[in-house]
């Protein structure tokens, strides 16, 4: 054992005493700077399904170290649904940071042939030119210049838009008007899956309906386009017998959304008495006819 130790010992002395300059193999390692790439939010955030041609994206183009080392040019790139075999030039030749640049629906289909579809998505980072070599935003061998990057705080050295279905309350009906719609689902039971009732479009992010209730009032669903979801603020909907009644919906609950591509509402609805108090909450979603 003693000697084993010692034999330990004298390794880790040669181990440690090893300088870069006495191994030839060791590569060299290049400087180069680093891409900042972030989206403009005055541009489209997503891609229409309905109408992709009309996408107007914006997005910045920098440096994450603004004062160190600059590169020869970057080329602006894009890659379809993660194939890194196709990679297309956005713009090439970009020597100023920051620099807005753009992408639309219509330079996509002249990319890549076709207009996006539902599901659908756009990848989008730079070649980097510097040291007189080509640094890859993608590649299918695996020698890009963005790899471990993102664990630094604040890097974005990609963006992505997909092809959603987008949020159009014109889609449901005109301002106004009352529209027919089937209920897929009433957990409060005042409505049979698949009875046509009528909801009114109210404005571009609100629509609303009312229960079986006597003295019905409008309960009034609000859509945040952002993130297809909705929620309804408390509000007295009516009274059963002597009892009268509100509403307002669960907070982050999954059954609030709105589903454009299937023309749905859905939202979690929180019942309260004025006599018995809290009665639960129940599910209630319209499908448009």
């Amino acid at each position: 054992m003693k000697k084993n130790i010692i034999y330990i010992f004298i390794a880790l002395l040669l181990i440690g005493g090893c300088r870069k300059e006495d191994n030839p193999r060791i590569p060299k390692l290049d400087r180069v700077p680093l891409p900042l790439i972030t989206v403009d939010k005055t541009g489209d955030q997503v891609i229409s399904q309905s109408d992709p041609d009309a996408f107007v994206g914006k997005f910045v183009v920098g440096l994450y170290y603004p004062d160190d080392i600059k590169p020869t040019k970057f080329d602006v790139v894009v890659i379809k649904n993660g194939n890194t075999a196709v990679v297309k030039t956005v713009q090439a030749d970009v020597t100023t940071f920051p620099a807005t640049v753009s992408l639309t629906g219509v330079a996509i289909k002249a990319l890549f042939g076709v207009s996006s579809v539902l599901g659908d998505s756009y990848t989008i980072g730079v070649n980097i030119f510097a040291n007189g070599k080509v640094y890859p935003a993608f590649s299918g061998l695996g020698e890009t210049n963005n790899g471990g990057i993102p664990a630094l705080a604040g890097t974005s050295t990609t963006i992505q838009y997909a092809a959603v279905c987008k949020f159009n309350m014109a889609d449901f009906g005109a301002v106004g008007a009352s529209v027919p719609f089937l209920v897929v689902k009433d957990g409060w039971a005042d409505y049979a899956a698949g009875q046509t009732v009528s909801l009114k479009i109210i404005d571009a992010t609100h629509i609303s309906f009312i229960y079986g209730a006597d003295n019905p009032q409008p309960i009034v669903i609000a859509v945040d386009p952002t993130g297809n979801t909705t929620t309804v603020a408390k509000v007295t909907y009516g009274n059963y017998g002597a009892e009268t009644f509100t509403a307002t919906s669960v907070a982050n609950h999954a059954d609030n959304f709105v589903a454009p591509c299937d023309l749905t509402f859905s939202v979690r609805l929180a019942h309260n008495g004025s006599i018995n108090g809290a009665y639960g909450s129940y599910t209630i979603s319209f499908k448009k006819k």
